[in-house]
């Protein structure tokens, strides 16, 4: 695992030099080296895994963020959008650049050997296995609200927080990083959990704005009901406050309709050590909590649905 962080660590420096190269040589030749450094930021280097069509442009979603971002189905976008869709039938790598405090995709260029190599070797389609032992099942309903208590007390904003805080207050992006913490807090309590990931046109409310995904993650957990059957709750404070609930009332709460047009495309559930599973079941992990702690921090003083897009975490790995 240690030479897969400094293998990641080497990758995020490469890959921030070679960019720095790559956004003066190939800028678009309309535009100034200032008009283009002022109107276009690198988003790095990542990997596409959704593509859909509507009103007149594409909705594409990448690896780990949850966030969406757009491209315009244009004359002059035909290349990019060509380039992009290949990428998500092969699952690999682009580098792409987003109109300046944006989700909008402005700019793709191909990836390198390196690259492809890079990804190819974080994205598995193995479960990986834990030598950790924890109880999979919590005991009682008692335990459970103690459990989800507990989690919730641990959001940014409260005076019981330690750092990395969660935050459940800042729904734009991250959901995958508060999942992580969360499991981290129920196995330092001697417990366990599952995941589950729900993809599609995604639209929520936090209670006071909206936000839309193209995935979203929580943790799901099982317990014993007061006659002795399992049951699995999900614990989710960013859209639900007051406790855990079903995976059925958590997925429908991932599509508001409220706040516009959404739906579900499909849903899976994972292994608690799964940190991303892309919608073709790819997985990624993050054992040691690298991008996890950095994701939260980032993300720490931030709280509704602004500011969107979320700021970038590129610094953080993968």
């Amino acid at each position: 695992m240690k030479k897969l962080l400094l293998s990641m660590m080497a990758f995020v420096t490469i890959a921030s030099f070679n960019a720095c190269a790559d956004s003066n040589a190939n800028q678009d030749p309309t535009l100034t080296a200032k008009e283009f450094s002022e109107n276009v930021q690198n988003f790095g280097r990542t990997v596409p895994v959704t593509m859909e069509k509507e009103n007149g442009k594409y909705r594409v979603n990448f690896i780990i963020t949850a966030q969406n971002f757009e491209i315009q189905d244009s004359k002059e976008n035909a290349a990019y959008i060509s380039m992009i869709r290949e990428a998500v039938e092969n699952e690999t790598p682009i580098h792409v650049f987003l109109k300046t405090n944006t989700n909008e995709i402005v700019k793709v260029d191909e990836p390198t050997e390196e690259d492809i190599r890079y990804f190819k070797s974080l994205l598995t389609k193995e479960t990986r296995s834990e030598t950790q032992k924890a109880v999979s099942v919590i005991p009682n309903q008692s335990t459970l609200n103690s459990l989800f208590a507990q989690i919730k007390s641990q959001s940014c904003g409260t005076s019981t927080a330690s750092s990395p805080c969660i935050t459940f207050r800042y729904a734009v992006d991250g959901c995958y990083a508060r999942a992580h913490k969360m499991r981290q807090i129920l196995l330092n309590a001697g417990y366990d959990c599952e995941k589950q990931f729900v993809y599609g046109n995604l639209k929520a409310s936090t209670g006071s704005c909206c936000v839309a995904w193209g995935y979203h993650v929580a943790i799901l957990v099982s317990f014993k009901n007061a006659s002795g059957t399992v049951e699995k709750r999900i614990i989710d404070p960013s859209l639900f406050t007051s406790g855990p609930v079903t995976d059925t009332a958590w997925r429908n709460a991932c599509v508001n309709t409220s706040c516009g047009s959404a739906s579900a495309s499909s849903y899976a559930n994972t292994a608690g050590n799964v940190y991303y599973r892309s919608p073709s079941g790819s997985l990624l992990y993050d054992n040691n909590y690298v991008n996890t702690n950095c994701v939260l921090t980032t993300f720490a003083s931030l709280s509704g649905c602004s500011p969107s897009p979320a700021p970038s975490v590129s610094n953080c790995g993968f």
